[in-house]
């Protein structure tokens, strides 16, 4: 009896190591990835090839990143305490900008009512790629139901999410992670927004984008883990 009970526990053991092995992480599979992908991009770009270095970008992502496990990585909140992706308990929605980049005309407002829409089952999570000091002029235009995070190069502890995601996938980005911390879609946006689009109009348009990004990548998360897959 105790020869057997030993077996099990050895087998269970093995078999619980070998699925943390199995684990790949977002920044894993970036790194892995990343020159042969730069190497084909800084060509097609180098060609002027817009739309190549697109189809580039799209494929790393369908081929590599969908589906591996996004890192625990430790977010700094603007004017509140620092969260770890581990400990948010719902799909996470994080959009990446920069505080000198102009962000489009009713972007922000949009993205203000979906995430006050999605409250309960989604956590909306802006990183600016700067110092705390850089968002005084902008946390503040975003709503409490958006974590406005922030991390730089001049952070010691953000050298691993800078590395993995800003200096890697560019921005503005989007990535949509399931419950369970599985990379659903990753995405370069571009605004539909022209210039002189009057602000209930542009409101609209980035609305009814992100609603339609939103809602497709929680269908896809629903269908992944539930064992198949709507292309």
């Amino acid at each position: 009896m105790n020869k057997l009970l030993l077996t099990l526990i050895l087998s269970f053991f093995f078999t619980a190591s070998y699925c943390q092995d199995t684990i790949t992480y977002l920044s894993d599979a970036i790194k892995e990835n990343l020159n042969t992908y730069k190497k084909a991009s800084n060509s097609a770009y180098e060609k002027r090839n817009i739309e190549e270095g697109k189809n580039l970008f799209d494929s790393l992502v369908k081929k590599k990143l969908i589906g591996t496990k996004f890192d625990d990585f430790n977010l700094k909140v603007y004017k509140e305490k620092n969260v770890k992706t581990n400990r948010i308990n719902k799909p996470i929605f994080i959009i990446t900008y920069a505080s000198w980049l102009v962000i489009p005309k009713g972007e922000i407002p949009a993205l203000n009512i979906l995430a006050k829409e999605h409250r309960d089952d989604m956590q909306f999570i802006v990183i600016f790629w700067d110092k705390k000091s850089d968002l005084k002029n902008i946390a503040y235009k975003f709503s409490d139901a958006i974590k406005v995070c922030y991390a730089n190069e001049n952070y010691e502890k953000d050298a691993h999410i800078v590395a993995s995601i800003k200096h890697t996938l560019g921005f503005p980005t989007s990535i949509f992670i399931d419950e369970n911390k599985n990379v659903v879609n990753i995405k370069h946006f571009d605004s539909k927004v022209k210039l002189r689009t009057p602000i209930k109009e542009a409101i609209i348009t980035s609305y009814n984008y992100f609603s339609k990004d939103i809602n497709e990548n929680l269908v896809n998360a629903v269908s992944k883990n539930k064992g198949f897959t709507i292309n």
